[in-house]
């Protein structure tokens, strides 16, 4: 049973009144009537999935007046289970960008403190997210909605690759791409998954995964814990990490890995190659002849340059211009089939750690939200969190503590195998409770 269903009407008011260019479009009345075990459950929908009562704009002006004829599936299963969208939310254009600084209707801004990103693509879901919302969906990519949770402070889940259909979500990196999504504590990250997960016949990438009903706390016999040096975490951080660490020695077996550097330091360009070329192909439809308003021109070249370089923001178009630079025939070998060879490799590595071990922790993140100009960098750990979509594994945040001097969130990372997804939501129901108890301490 959901423990947060939120309130539609106090919602509805209150993104009224959203001055943090986070709403993309309002649903003005309940249009759910059905039941479920969802039934009363508001939830927002990040704007990157297709609906047939609101437009779907990806946060991008090329996409302004686009009208889907359906909904995606994520959105269908959802309502018929009774949950109530109560506003669609902007995101970094298209999903790409990953701070919350791209979406063509300006940026979105931490809700904690205005000076501070929110991070992740999935922005204006995760800025939105108040008592009187139930759960956020969204996409995560690289890490758009687990690192955003840390920022939060709430609960970030990305499923592993496959378990759940993106049919009907913009595409843009397919090997990749996995429907996320955010809410206040993991039991009803649970309750959410048991609805979405399962094969789609419309999205042949998809699973025949299932959540079962009565999936409670489980503690991990085995359970890996990332050793991080010192200097590639914050004070707060390094202190919450260790000091939960400490404690789950005294609850089971915990074992130190010691992290290959040099492959977690490849994890960021093997991503920027992989998820750039692929976006340069998913997106090629973009061009004023099949999709969006069509500009002047005298040939489909003019048209297409036209309409791309009006339509599309800078970071849009620098990432589709790599993308293809990484695509040509010339680059390929050297760039494209090379980053395919190290993503082998940095699978093979965590492969190993969950053939070991039930599960995975680590910091989901370095720090706090970092300020907007801010250049303070962490190395490896600024995107650690990729490592899981390169891998396909399932992956979640939840509050590790917050820091002493702005009294910001952060939060702990939790992974496993693939297709392990039960035993990971029971093992962070476990862990949460674990986190808790130091708290009160």
């Amino acid at each position: 049973m959901i423990k947060n269903k939120g309130n539609f009407e106090s919602a509805f008011k209150e993104l009224s009144n959203n001055t943090n260019n986070s709403v993309s479009f309002l649903f003005d009345k309940k249009i759910n009537q059905n039941s479920g075990i969802l039934s009363d459950t508001v939830f927002t929908i990040k704007d990157v999935f297709a609906t047939k009562n609101a437009k779907t704009q990806a946060s991008s002006l090329l996409l302004e007046d686009f009208y889907p004829s359906y909904d995606a599936t994520v959105v269908k299963k959802l309502i018929e289970n009774g949950a109530i969208p109560v506003a669609k939310v902007h995101n970094d254009e298209l999903a790409l960008g990953g701070e919350g600084i791209y979406s063509y209707w300006g940026n979105i801004t931490n809700p904690l403190d205005s000076k501070r990103k929110v991070g992740g693509s999935s922005s204006g879901s995760a800025a939105t997210l108040t008592e009187n919302i139930s759960f956020a969906l969204a996409s995560d990519t690289g890490d758009s909605v687990r690192l955003p949770a840390s920022f939060i402070g709430k609960v970030g889940f990305k499923p592993s690759y496959g378990a759940v259909s993106r049919f009907g979500m913009f595409a843009y990196a397919s090997s990749l791409d996995t429907v996320a999504w955010f809410s206040h504590n993991v039991n009803d990250i649970i309750e959410v998954s048991k609805v979405l997960y399962g094969k789609d016949e419309n999205d042949l990438t998809s699973k025949d995964l299932k959540i079962k009903n009565d999936l409670t706390s489980k503690k991990p016999l085995k359970l890996a814990y990332l050793d991080i040096d010192k200097k590639l975490l914050s004070e707060d951080v390094y202190k919450s990490y260790y000091l939960l660490v400490e404690k789950l020695k005294e609850k089971t077996k915990l074992k130190s890995i010691k992290p290959d550097v040099h492959l977690f330091k490849a994890i960021k360009p093997v991503y920027d190659i992989i998820s750039y070329s692929e976006a340069s192909s998913n997106l090629s439809n973009l061009n004023g002849i099949a999709f969006a308003k069509r500009k002047g021109g005298s040939d489909w070249s003019e048209i297409m340059t036209q309409v791309r370089s009006k339509g599309f923001g800078k970071m849009v178009q620098r990432r589709l211009i790599l993308g293809s630079y990484f695509l040509e025939k010339d680059n390929q070998e050297e760039l494209f089939l090379k980053a395919q060879k190290i993503r082998r490799l940095i699978k093979n590595y965590f492969d190993k750690i969950y053939s070991e071990y039930d599960a995975l922790i680590y910091p989901a993140s370095p720090s706090i939200a970092p300020l907007f100009g801010s250049k303070e960098k962490y190395d490896y750990m600024d995107y650690i969190l990729t490592s899981s979509n390169l891998t396909g594994s399932p992956s979640l945040t939840l509050k590790l503590g917050e820091d002493k001097k702005n009294n910001l969130p952060f939060n702990i990372a939790i992974d496993s195998k693939i297709d392990n997804d039960e035993n990971l939501l029971s093992y962070a129901l476990w862990l949460e409770k674990e986190i808790k108890e130091v708290e009160n301490e």
